[in-house]
């Protein structure tokens, strides 16, 4: 895990923007993105992007708030009011427009299209925010998605206040490259904790960027040790 202590989130958006123009110029790739503070990174990304090179573009979550499809907590609802244009990629939704699904059955789909996926890509990225509890993804510490018996790579599970569909840890270790942008003194602890400990994942859960190959942690609390 490379770290770096920047002034603002932004900084990050260069390299980001350099490792998907790489790989899409290579073949298909898949970009996971957040919702959340990460939004503005999303957007100011993709508007970077040629529409030329997201012919070979799939963007999907990295989780989800369940509900009725474009309710106002949705990630994607959210991503599109702030201005988020995905030109000519292709986009796996976690919620369908026109179908009343369980979450069960959202799960189901989502974990069915984006397990596929992995397999076909040449190349896949996601880009991440850690909560001021370690979390990662929709995967909240000592929540259900932290047991991996099933190795299952899309989950989901009621919580407070939002149930939530979310990738695995068993999809994070697919990934070829991750970006973790954590800001904030709410954070420090964490991130000090992410830098200088190995902690089970069942309690911060952020601990699983260390086993992807590419992972790069933009900060402004602390620089590398």
């Amino acid at each position: 895990m490379q770290v770096y202590k920047v002034g603002v989130p932004e900084i990050a958006i260069s390299p980001l923007t350099s490792k998907l123009k790489g790989a899409l110029n290579l073949g298909p790739t898949l970009w996971l993105v957040p919702g959340g503070s990460n939004i503005p990174l999303v957007v100011a990304v993709m508007t970077s992007l040629s529409a030329e090179l997201t012919d070979n573009l799939i963007i999907g979550l990295t989780d989800e708030r369940f509900g009725p499809y474009n309710h106002p907590d949705s990630n994607w609802t959210q991503l599109r009011a702030a201005g988020f244009d995905p030109k000519r990629a292709q986009i796996i939704e976690t919620l369908k427009a026109g179908v009343d699904s369980s979450l069960e059955s959202a799960v189901l789909s989502y974990n069915s299209e984006l397990d596929t996926i992995l397999d076909e890509v040449s190349a896949a990225i996601g880009l991440f925010g850690m909560g001021a509890d370690g979390h990662i993804a929709g995967i909240l510490p000592n929540s259900p998605a932290t047991n991996e018996t099933s190795y299952t790579t899309v989950t989901g599970y009621n919580a407070t206040p939002f149930n939530r569909i979310t990738i695995s840890f068993s999809a994070i270790r697919r990934l070829n490259s991750v970006f973790l942008i954590a800001m904030g003194e709410t954070k420090r602890a964490q991130i000090e904790r992410l830098i200088t400990q190995e902690a089970p994942l069942n309690e911060q859960p952020a601990q699983i960027i260390k086993q992807v190959s590419e992972a790069y942690l933009y900060n402004d609390q602390l620089g590398g040790k």
